[in-house]
């Protein structure tokens, strides 16, 4: 068997990128019960704002909003009957906006799904909410394997029925949805050449009469295998505020092949304690598909972190006994697509020291329960970091436009 062709990958940042995923209550389905939320408080301006204000002043790099086509369901063939769960979600890019206008140093990212969607709506979305921010909004990349969401649409593109073993085995999913992919793929080289279409110059400062420069405007058409569209996107993109895009990749050749050709930072799911996927076997995986699309990590870095669900306590045995309670509640032990870690915030930043060690930029944490281990993160995160409340661009947060790299073998 050849070896893979050795290629530059950046090295470990002195400091880890650290994100959370937010969901509604949290992502623990009992979450909302633990906290002793009504189901309409979850869906009010004030909860999520005095959410994003507390995350604001910390220092977390960024925040990700997930998004549904359909009702959320523990069945991805249907929708189930279950109701004591959290059901329904507000719009990411809604979350957005209220993050844009109600936070001033953290990076927000908004998840669209570019399987039924038409790229120029969501280029026109994430650009205006970026250049409010002053670049602090990405985009996440993201597809949908749900055949039952087709039906929402007007004109929805097909997508093969997935079988239920298939959701166990990550190949699988990723070669049964290839064109899929392959179509996301697509998407995002017209985004990215929609948020191009203005290039240096092209505003004006105004003292000659003059707003625009119409020569460094282009309306040239974008053509793809499944798309052509023409340009200019009605946004006034600068080269230095144009949108990051991010994209969760399982174990698997497909995914990580449109994260290699597409993405700045790929969001990945080892789950050694599940199957032996270690973030080791990831990078290697994550290393070969950039240099099959011939991805030079110098250029063009690519930052990766590592997703983590995490139950916490003041203790390891609180944080033990939290998760017991969250899944009595529930009925059934937790599971998820990543890996799972329970304890304190000294034994996570330990384990976020060895992702890092390994080679991972950092990670984006996803929190079981909003009210108790948000909390705990934020109150113990500064001293582990040392507080920065610079406002940077959510490119240079994630330190994907000027990485410093060293060559790896």
């Amino acid at each position: 068997m050849n070896a893979t062709p050795s290629i530059q990958r950046p090295p470990i940042h002195r400091s880890p990128v650290i994100g959370i995923a937010l969901e509604p209550a949290g992502w623990h389905p009992a979450a909302w019960r633990l906290q002793g939320h009504a189901p309409a408080e979850l869906f009010t301006a004030h909860y999520w704002s005095e959410l994003l204000r507390d995350i604001d002043a910390s220092v977390l790099d960024f925040v990700t909003f997930e998004e549904s086509i359909g009702l959320q369901s523990s069945d991805f063939r249907r929708i189930d009957d279950k109701e004591d769960q959290v059901r329904g979600r507000l719009s990411p890019v809604a979350l957005t906006a209220l993050a844009v206008f109600g936070t001033q140093r953290v990076g927000v990212i908004a998840a669209r799904n570019l399987t039924h969607s038409e790229p120029y709506s969501i280029a026109t979305e994430i650009a205006s909410l970026n250049l409010l921010s002053g670049g602090r909004v990405g985009l996440r990349a993201q597809i949908t394997s749900r055949s039952i969401d087709r039906r929402h649409f007007v004109r929805p593109q097909p997508v093969p029925e997935l079988r239920e073993s298939d959701i166990y085995f990550p190949e699988l999913i990723g070669t049964r949805l290839e064109q899929v992919f392959s179509r996301a793929t697509e998407s995002i080289e017209i985004l990215r050449a929609l948020w191009s279409t203005w290039t240096e110059g092209a505003l004006q400062e105004g003292a000659d009469g003059r707003f625009v420069d119409i020569d460094k405007i282009s309306d040239k058409s974008i053509v793809t295998t499944n798309f052509e569209v023409s340009g200019p996107l009605a946004v006034p993109v600068a080269e230095g505020l144009r949108p990051v895009v991010v994209a969760l990749a399982h174990h698997a050749q497909v995914p990580y092949r449109l994260a290699a050709a597409s993405a700045d930072v790929i969001l990945v799911t080892p789950t050694p304690s599940v199957n032996g996927v270690t973030i080791g076997d990831v990078l290697d995986a994550v290393n070969a598909e950039c240099v099959a699309v011939q991805r030079n990590l110098i250029d063009e870095p690519l930052a990766i972190l590592v997703d983590l669900v995490v139950f916490l306590g003041a203790t390891h045995s609180e944080a033990v006994q939290q998760k017991r309670a969250l899944d009595k509640l529930s009925g059934a032990p937790y599971s998820s697509d990543t890996d799972i870690f329970v304890g304190s915030v000294g034994e996570l930043m330990h384990r976020i020291d060895e992702l890092v060690s390994a080679g991972a930029h950092g990670v984006r944490l996803r929190p079981a329960v909003n009210g108790r281990d948000i909390p705990l993160l934020l109150e113990q995160f500064p001293a582990a970091f040392g507080a920065s409340t610079r406002v940077r661009t959510l490119r240079e947060r994630l330190q994907t436009a000027s990485l410093e790299t060293s060559a790896t073998t």
